[in-house]
């Protein structure tokens, strides 16, 4: 058991901002290590809503992380997939929203950093010229009534608490790539759920993962495959393209084919039709697939978040050559001008008066 186990009543979590009774957390974190499951089991429970409410974090999420990521490193620790699960909740806030909004998580960290050091008037301003650079007039009107409705303050202080708190989890990778190589399958699972989501980290991720994506077990592969995809997304790494494209075209039932198939369709901006009808396919699974850790085994709506990805994929895409168009046609017109005003001085020297 970790020595840092001790210093949890060290931490003033009242002043934290815990989501709860500030007392609940020092006990839960100590009842992670009870023998008795059922008591371990509520207090990840109870940790999960006292740390993340409604996707938000508080400093106490951040605090709490240290003594979450020991319970991971801990090979005898009892539930170590639980550790892992809250905080992927703690990183995140939501998955859904990760998976739909695609996070930039380098300019979140620039961002808290720089909005840190502005007055209030100043967050004032930027929100109006973010209200006024509305698009259309729906955009608009959906700004102003996000911005009625907001305190500049507060959002930059969530701002910072999310990142921190994702950051604090962040610290953990080594330990959450040992955890992929552990006798219980739910510790490797949610592991490679967890480290899906640091592509700062793909150095070190993705190669642990690619070692998984071609084992035996058939739902820990798909679960690798899919972490992999999403962690180096767009990044078109051929060492991670070739592993999951044996897996895809080798794989025993249609949820390890999909999860490999979704994985491409993340890792490629320009998966080939096959895998995208296999993703496609997938979008329409009519029920999730057990012991899957992705949006609790959700396989369709996974799906349908990669379709989506690829098709702004596409969109930006078409939008990019119409804009050179554009330009091209631009600057043609004012090539062809450019010739006709040479012509017309050429016309008024030659043919004065």
């Amino acid at each position: 058991m970790p020595e840092r186990r001790g210093e949890v009543k060290a931490v003033d979590w009242a002043s934290l901002g815990v989501f709860g009774r500030a007392k609940e957390v020092p006990a839960g974190l100590k009842a992670i290590w009870s023998s008795d499951q059922r008591r371990r089991r509520r207090a990840y429970e109870d940790l999960s809503e006292l740390l993340v409410h409604q996707g938000s974090r508080s400093p106490a999420s951040a605090a709490a992380v240290p003594f979450l990521i020991d319970v991971v490193a801990d090979q005898e620790a009892p539930d170590r997939f639980a550790a892992c699960q809250v905080l992927l909740q703690i990183a995140l806030g939501e998955e859904e929203f990760t998976l739909d909004e695609r996070p930039d998580f380098v300019h979140l960290r620039r961002e808290a950093a720089r909005k840190a050091a502005l007055t209030v008037e100043e967050l004032e301003a930027e929100e109006e010229a973010w209200v006024a650079a509305a698009a259309d007039p729906e955009e608009l009107a959906a700004r102003e009534f996000r911005a009625l409705f907001s305190d500049v303050e507060d959002d930059r202080q969530a701002e910072r608490w999310d990142i921190e708190a994702y950051d604090a989890v962040r610290a953990g990778v080594p330990v959450y790539v040992a955890a992929l190589f552990a006798e219980d399958p739910g510790t490797r699972l949610y592991a490679a759920q967890l480290l899906a989501y640091f592509p700062e980290e793909a150095a070190t991720v993705v190669p642990a993962l690619i070692s998984l994506i071609g084992g035996a077990d058939p739902i820990v592969a798909a679960t690798a495959a899919v972490a992999a995809g999403i962690c180096a997304r767009g990044t078109d790494d051929p060492a991670l393209e070739a592993a999951l494209t044996d897996r895809w075209k080798n794989a025993e039932n249609l949820a390890e084919r999909w999860a490999a198939a979704i994985a491409l369709a993340q890792l490629l901006d320009h998966p080939g039709p096959d895998v995208l009808a296999d993703v496609q396919a997938a979008a329409e699974a009519p029920a999730p697939v057990p012991r899957f850790p992705f949006l609790d085994g959700d396989i369709a709506a996974l799906a349908a978040f990669t379709l989506a990805r690829n098709e702004a994929l596409a969109r930006n895409e078409a939008l990019d050559r119409h804009e050179a168009l554009d330009r091209h046609e631009a600057l043609d017109r004012d090539e062809a001008l450019d010739r006709d005003e040479a012509l017309d001085r050429d016309e008024e020297k030659n043919y004065p008066g």
